[in-house]
């Protein structure tokens, strides 16, 4: 490799732990301040760079914001996929009720573990911004990706289908009640615990029996009254 080529990976290598600090600052910001109460130099002051690698980057308050979020749902999207993708590519999965029970255990765990991660994240997503008040961004997964939340929807409303779920929920709801259910036992393990304070080894065991008593709750209500275990 030639002292330029050298140079040039230098530059990128830089250019990429530049960028991951600022995002990790943006993050801290948006969900403690909203986008709103957010400022270009709280987060350049954090992340410990100057404010003028936080415009070449990404333009504006918006650029990053939107960054956030999509570094995120994609950390997050091949996280899950990684989970459920034996259940997804196994056409007989949501037929067998013992698959769609350990399927639905995974995802709570998961969404559960998404939660503990994350504490600020349903805040994160809902600030509002643009004229028309919608909520943003809408971001599809890059290079063909598979978004592996569409796929646990569809799974489950084959499940569903099969008679293995009750006729009437939506799966969807249930999807995002997964989360919701998640992220309020973390929260009530302390309303001042950081997200680094719930993955010490002290709370290991709280937030186990938490995340079990969450995937109880979420078996107990889906399962057709004729399930013996519902």
């Amino acid at each position: 490799m030639s002292e330029q080529e050298k140079q040039t990976v230098r530059r990128e290598r830089n250019a990429a732990l530049t960028q991951e600090a600022l995002l990790n600052a943006a993050e801290e910001v948006f969900a403690q301040s909203g986008f709103d109460g957010a400022r270009l130099d709280m987060i350049a002051k954090r992340s410990g760079y100057n404010i003028a690698l936080l415009y070449r980057y990404f333009e504006s308050k918006e650029g990053i914001y939107r960054a956030v979020i999509k570094r995120l749902i994609i950390q997050e999207n091949n996280s899950l996929g990684q989970m459920i993708a034996p259940f997804i590519t196994d056409e007989d999965a949501a037929h067998d009720p013992e698959r769609v029970r350990h399927f639905l255990t995974v995802c709570v765990t998961w969404y559960f573990s998404l939660a503990s991660r994350h504490p600020h994240l349903l805040r994160l997503l809902d600030w509002q911004l643009g004229t028309e008040g919608s909520q943003f961004p809408t971001i599809s997964m890059p290079n063909g990706e598979v978004g592996w939340g569409e796929a646990a929807v569809t799974f489950l409303q084959k499940a569903q289908t099969a008679g293995l779920l009750r006729a009437n929920l939506d799966v969807r709801l249930l999807i995002a009640n997964m989360f919701s259910l998640g992220l309020m036992y973390v929260l009530t393990l302390s309303p001042t615990s950081s997200s680094s304070d719930l993955e010490e080894d002290t709370h290991t065991h709280t937030l186990e029996d938490l995340c079990q008593q969450v995937v109880e709750m979420v078996l107990y209500g889906v399962f057709p009254s004729s399930d013996p275990r519902a």
